[in-house]
């Protein structure tokens, strides 16, 4: 336990560069971004003209005419307590509609995490055990569509099948778990797919492992051998990547949500794009950039405690 403890601390001094990293590319994306942010505050009515004098007074009051160094550091020193500032499409406070948009767009990374853990590690087990089959082959052809189908048309085809012929499934909106069922599969198909693949690929590889052949040899019955030394030890890559997916959806279902109409930090994001609406983007960024690197954290753990080489001293 102490050595966990010490590599659990270890691994957050390495996050912190990393943290320090994402707010400065999180500040300067509002820098940086093409436009004027004291324009475009006043301008959103699509009508105003602003003179030179009212663009002038709309930098000072946004702290824009500071040096970018001042304005680093005052606006990580809000981001810190939680501030990241006013929208300046809904002139509503962006860390307020973030934290409710959130939920959702968490509800919809757990489903899809759900689809690639159900449907990939079994699938990729059953694979491994029938290899070179027919069943396998076309089994391996399934995964490969699914890796090489764009998500943003795969959504258009399964909205067309269960929404539109068989109308069982709702295209839109949110609400029912029964909302996130196309979303959520269309989300994670591709990565269900290369998590098949991966699982398959390190099942045989454990399988021949002199440990596994060791134990076969004293005669441990194959589905012992199977629970308590193969698939353990073949779901340290699969862990890897589900935990890099899980975090990357949290920052990266822009499109999906934006698709099926649900009302989550993708579909935030995008009018905020639409309207450079930079405190937006700028929290955005930090949130899903923190979240990713917190699940990455994890991996990280998770990969230590089922090391072979470490995870029996726990």
């Amino acid at each position: 336990m102490k050595d966990f403890l010490v590599y659990a601390f270890r691994r957050i001094l390495m996050v912190i560069p990393f943290l320090i990293g994402l707010t400065i590319l999180a500040f300067a994306l509002g820098v940086l971004s093409p436009g004027d942010p004291a324009i475009a505050a006043l301008t959103m009515d699509g009508t105003s003209e602003p003179t030179e004098a009212e663009i002038l007074a709309m930098q000072h009051s946004m702290g824009l005419d500071r040096p970018y160094w001042v304005q680093y550091l005052s606006w990580l020193s809000s981001a810190v307590v939680g501030d990241l500032g006013v929208s300046y499409l809904t002139h509503k406070p962006v860390a307020d509609e973030l934290i409710r948009r959130f939920p959702v767009t968490l509800h919809l990374a757990i489903w899809a995490m759900a689809w690639v853990l159900v449907l990939g590690i079994p699938a990729g087990v059953w694979a491994a055990l029938r290899k070179d089959s027919l069943q396998e082959m076309i089994l391996r052809l399934v995964a490969l569509l699914f890796i090489s189908i764009p998500s943003f048309w795969l959504a258009i085809v399964m909205m067309l099948i269960f929404s539109e012929e068989l109308q069982i499934l709702p295209s839109s909106g949110y609400g029912d778990s029964i909302h996130m069922v196309l979303p959520s599969f269309v989300l994670a198909a591709g990565t269900a797919a290369a998590t098949l693949r991966l699982e398959e690929t390190s099942v045989l590889e454990t399988m021949d492992k002199p440990f596994v052949l060791t134990e076969r040899a004293k005669g441990l019955p194959s589905f012992l051998i199977m629970a308590h030394h193969v698939l353990p030890n073949s779901l340290i890559p699969v862990i890897t990547m589900a935990g890099t997916f899980f975090g990357s959806i949290l920052g990266g279902s822009v499109i999906i949500e934006n698709l099926f109409s649900i009302p989550g930090l993708g579909s935030y994001v995008l009018a905020a794009i639409w309207g450079r609406d930079y405190p937006v983007i700028q929290g955005y960024v930090l949130i899903s950039g923190t979240v990713f690197l917190v699940f990455n954290y994890l991996v990280d753990l998770s990969y230590y405690i089922l090391s072979p080489k470490r995870g029996v001293n726990l």
